[in-house]
């Protein structure tokens, strides 16, 4: 296309509203699972910020979370205090890391140890859906100077544990490898003990967050292809020899747009808010499980910071809450507000990404459908501890800038 003419597109869009209409999908049901997922440690006061954490409608939880698991063995008293926690948020889904990272053998990392916490476990009354064996083994070699730990070894410390596991428990099922960004490390896993796993598992972190916003924010375009690229190993014979012919279950058991914990430039900010919400609705479209990084309380990350304060991404995950039963296909005609839609019964909930730093004007065009509310989180509104604002509804809708609106729709009788 000529630069005129792309330049001409660009302004016509500028000058008038963005319009949704109905995409071309067809509906497939909704798990809460892969869109209401957290990173719980038991560093988190969780009693203490109990209303707002059960608004999340919380369905999954990875615990320990992060290296804590790399770092701590598990205990009966840390199950207990998981235990309590997991009660309090209405006893989701749960997944929980067992160690394999020592150092000079000090900590219980053995497969004897996993199938003890097994049974710790299981006396307590948790129901662990899944025993994830370790946490980011690619990085032991840089960050813990144990360069040992090569995609041989972590598949032979994965499979010793899953032997101790099932003689405890022939039912339990077994995640891996959580490395810390899929790449060649996860590639050599998926080859090596395919066949092993019943939950493929990778986090992903795009960004220090030192990126521009507009780049930053593109790159939830990695939660797609991230998964299309577990998806096309698994069913490979040539990359996945022993396990190809097993269904592929998948879950991302911890992402943000920064890994850097003590920066809060793209984690607490209306960008890292944004992509949370964009890169949780495509996983779940891609059909993998969520576990974002974290619940509460972790430096900068965090959906409530150290003190209890809601951040952007509470208010995001917040709204995200409804998007459940099963999706409602839509399209933007304008690339920089992102939508999303999921249908209950009569009631139609739209979710529009405004990643422009000015206000937009949105129509959605929804045969049968008609607009009874709409309310946005800003950065604005968080920062002063205000809960979303709601919008006009006469005529088109006003995006604010770096915004997530919530837009409800009511089939017309």
């Amino acid at each position: 296309m000529k630069a005129r003419s792309v330049l001409t597109l660009l302004l016509a869009a500028q000058a008038g509203a963005v319009t949704v209409t109905p995409g071309p999908d067809a509906p497939r049901p909704i798990r809460p699972e892969t869109v209401s997922g957290f990173n719980l440690g038991n560093w988190m006061p969780v009693v203490e910020a109990l209303p707002q954490l059960r608004a999340l409608d919380t369905a999954l939880l990875r615990w320990p979370g992060g290296n804590v698991g790399d770092e701590n063995d598990l205990t009966p008293a840390g199950l207990q205090t998981l235990k309590t926690n997991w009660t309090l948020l209405g006893e989701p889904t749960l997944i929980v890391q067992t160690r394999v990272f020592t150092r000079a053998g000090v900590g219980k990392a053995s497969p004897a140890d996993a199938a003890q916490a097994v049974r710790d476990a299981r006396e307590k009354g948790l129901r662990v859906a899944y025993w994830e064996i370790g946490n980011e083994p690619n990085l032991y070699a840089t960050n813990r100077s144990d360069p040992s730990w090569t995609p041989e070894k972590y598949c032979a410390t994965v499979r010793a544990q899953r032997a101790a596991i099932l003689a405890v428990d022939p039912a339990a099922r077994i995640a891996g490898p959580a490395v810390s960004n899929p790449g060649e490390y996860l590639n050599e896993v998926i080859r090596r003990c395919g066949d092993v796993l019943d939950l493929v598992t990778w986090h992903l972190y795009p960004t220090d967050g030192s990126a521009a916003p507009e780049a930053a924010l593109a790159s939830a375009e990695q939660a797609t292809t991230s998964a299309e690229q577990v998806r096309a190993l698994w069913a490979d014979p040539a990359t996945n020899p022993l396990g190809h012919l097993k269904p592929l279950n998948m879950a991302v058991t911890e992402y943000g747009l920064s890994w850097r914990t003590n920066k809060g430039r793209h984690l607490s900010d209306a960008v890292g808010g944004l992509w949370a919400a964009e890169a949780t609705l495509r996983f779940s479209a891609a059909g993998a499980s969520t576990a974002y990084f974290a619940l509460m309380g972790t430096g900068n990350h965090g959906l409530l910071d150290e003190a209890g304060f809601p951040r952007f991404a509470y208010g995001a995950f917040h709204e995200l809450a409804h998007y459940r039963g099963q999706t409602f296909s839509v399209q933007s005609d304008d690339p920089r507000v992102w939508v999303h839609a999921a249908q209950q019964g009569a009631v139609v909930t739209l979710f529009a990404l405004n990643t422009a730093a000015s206000p937009l004007p949105l129509t959605a065009t929804l045969p049968g459908l008609s607009l009874i509310g709409a309310k946005a989180v800003t950065d604005e509104d968080v920062n002063a501890d205000r809960p979303p604002r709601a919008l006009n509804i006469r005529g088109p809708v006003a995006l604010p800038p770096l915004s997530l609106t919530r837009l409800v729709f009511k089939a017309q009788p």
